[in-house]
């Protein structure tokens, strides 16, 4: 059986109505066995074995469509596009960025509850997450989302390379401290059981976080992210960095567009060849790879900076009541 160029599973109107209702759809079946076959093994390589795919030392798990022909080939040639584009209405996706998430066998590592959305330098709400696991996920180990959060128009000050080295602006919050928000009767917290080639999309104004992993294999899922027909350029200093493009580049209220974001599905047939898309990167170093995938120790230290965050404000406002 041969690479899968079309979802194996049609999207419903119920998966488009799941979406829109709670900002994230679950979609069975949207690779086959052999993206995986082809993919995990050098996902284990990469998050368990350390190896170097000649990938950004301060990213390893980051841009392996650069390097990786077989994550090259899932970026122009798989289905997840078009499956993202069918649930979410839009005609066309353009690629952004790929990247895997991976957790150790009995691992508590955590991410902080957070949206992507103020990490990207765009508007526009077609930016979102197709999180694909490459090994079994179950509910103790599922990405986890908050129904409905997708609707809060809140520009949260994101915990990115770039915000942590600026003092937050009074206009932007800090990200909500979701364990606490389990005691609200009125949210509903999602997570799922999944096989390796289902697809999380997530809208990227839902609230989300990661759970450790308690299992005794390795956790390994890549993560997609796509330009859709509303989004346009709209850089911030806040911003996640991208590799091979400066703001200067990012003309304010134009679509992306150009060789590093290349139009991977479109409903009219047309799409890009990978010709012109990077092979590598414009710099060169000496250091070695950061040793773990993501950045986990830095999830951990915004969790506390969260927490402490909501109960010096939880004080002032009681002092505030009490005068």
């Amino acid at each position: 059986m041969s690479l899968n160029r079309s979802p194996l599973n049609a999207v419903t109107q119920d998966d488009i109505d799941t979406y829109n209702r709670d900002g994230v759809v679950m979609l069975r079946g949207v690779l086959n066995r052999e993206w995986v076959d082809r993919l995990l093994p050098i996902g284990r390589r990469i998050a368990a074995g350390k190896e170097d795919f000649g990938l950004l030392p301060s990213y390893p798990g980051r841009y392996m469509s650069r390097s990786i022909p077989e994550f090259r080939e899932l970026a122009f040639h798989s289905p997840i596009a078009e499956a993202a584009c069918r649930v979410m209405g839009s005609k066309q996706a353009r690629f952004f960025f790929d990247e895997i998430f991976a957790k150790a066998p009995q691992s508590s590592e955590k991410t902080i509850w957070h949206t992507d959305r103020m990490g990207w330098p765009v508007s526009g709400k077609m930016v979102p997450s197709l999180w694909v696991p490459l090994t079994p996920i179950t509910r103790a180990n599922s990405l986890e989302c908050i129904a409905g959060t997708h609707t809060q128009d809140v520009r949260y000050w994101l915990f990115s390379p770039n915000g942590r080295k600026m003092i937050k602006p009074p206009d932007r919050v800090s990200h909500p401290d979701g364990e606490a928000m389990r005691k609200d009767p009125n949210l509903r917290f999602l997570t799922w059981d999944m096989e390796p080639g289902d697809m999380l999309l997530v809208h990227p104004w839902t609230l989300h976080y990661s759970h450790g992993n308690p299992t005794d294999d390795w956790r390994v899922a890549v993560s997609v992210r796509i330009f859709g027909d509303d989004i346009r350029w709209d850089p911030r200093p806040d911003c996640v960095n991208l590799a091979g493009v400066s703001f200067d580049e990012m003309i304010q209220g134009e679509p992306p567009s150009g060789p590093l974001f290349p139009l991977v599905w479109s409903e009219d047939g047309r799409r890009d060849s990978d010709a012109d898309f990077p092979r590598g990167f414009a710099t060169r170093w000496t250091r070695s790879r950061r040793a773990d995938v993501n950045e986990y120790d830095e999830f951990a230290k915004n969790l506390e900076d969260a927490k402490r965050a909501a109960a010096a404000g939880s004080t002032t406002a009681a002092t505030a009541a009490a005068k």
